[in-house]
């Protein structure tokens, strides 16, 4: 297996990785971008809204703003490796495996981010795409329908008062335990005669011939089952972070985020996090770039001290 060495090796090539990429390549250290999908962006070509809240510019959707951070990657050439799933670590020794080569670095910067929580009983797109994880890629899709959501945060509470409020004739939102979505917003559901709250549930399965018909939910702690007739699912159940192949190398937090301290140096030497791996971050683009950006501040002042 072939090796490479490098000053920096930034593992994913989302807003994060990319930016930190960019000034550690503008401050001349040899920088490499390690990226597991066919193309840079991460997760920006999955937002289907515009983007309006980042200073330099505004972006029709989340492929528009891609192409944007593919442009001004453009740069880095054969700096980025594209179709290069990290499939082993080695922090300790600043190494990783990927795409059949052992790559090796003076600083490694993690900025992998988060993938969103999908439920086996409830497959993207199934029934026609009755079952979504994405209400606004057709928002009178249930129009007249009844519909369920599941999950308990803004997002999901969102989406149930947006089908209230678009005419669906009624709205299950279906979550674990209570809703821990913002005051203001929880208010406006309780207040959605539309909207039924069904804490203490979980989604069990979905069902139907060509369409979807009904799904059951159940209660984990009595096993009791409850049958609804509806013709859509809308799952909002969250992000999880990418740090399956880190596990047992460095300190996560209950969610598998990664734990950084204000410099966003991880627990391991040498080895920095950016973006929405990182514990406790801001899911924005505008917060991921400023970290990617603090990020690489952090990895010249470690680099200089180690001469």
């Amino acid at each position: 297996m072939s090796r490479e060495d490098h000053d920096v090796v930034i593992i994913g090539g989302g807003p994060a990785g990319l930016n930190c990429a960019l000034e550690c390549f503008d401050i001349q250290l040899d920088t490499l971008v390690v990226e597991a999908k066919p193309e840079l962006g991460g997760q920006a070509p999955l937002i289907p809204h515009s983007v309006r809240n980042v200073a330099t510019g505004r972006f029709e959707d989340g492929p528009a703003l891609q192409r944007a951070l593919q442009e001004t990657s453009a740069i880095l050439g054969d700096r980025v490796h594209l179709s290069h799933p990290v499939t082993d670590a080695d922090l300790d020794h600043r190494r990783i495996e990927a795409g059949g080569r052992t790559i090796a670095a003076r600083a490694l910067v993690i900025a992998t981010g988060a993938e969103r929580r999908e439920l086996a009983a409830a497959v993207d797109g199934a029934f026609g795409g009755d079952v979504t994880y994405q209400l606004e890629h057709d928002p009178e899709r249930f129009v007249g329908e009844n519909v369920a959501v599941i999950g308990g945060g803004d997002s999901a509470a969102l989406d149930a008062l947006a089908l209230a409020h678009s005419g669906s004739s009624s709205v299950a939102l279906v979550h674990r335990s209570e809703l821990a979505g913002r005051h203001d917003i929880v208010e406006d559901v309780r207040g959605e005669p539309r909207i039924e709250d069904l804490p203490g549930w979980e989604l069990e399965s979905v069902g139907g011939d060509d369409r979807l018909e009904w799904i059951v939910l159940v209660q984990p702690g009595t096993g009791e089952r409850r049958t609804l007739p509806v013709r859509g699912v809308i799952v909002k159940i969250g992000r999880m972070p990418r740090t399956e192949v880190f596990r047992g190398q460095l300190e996560l937090d209950r969610s598998g985020a990664i734990v950084v301290d204000p410099e966003l140096r991880t627990s391991v030497d040498g080895v920095f996090a950016a973006g929405d791996v990182v514990s406790g971050a801001y899911a924005r683009v505008a917060a991921a770039l400023g970290h990617g950006s603090a990020a690489a501040r952090s990895v010249l002042r470690y680099l200089e001290g180690r001469g």
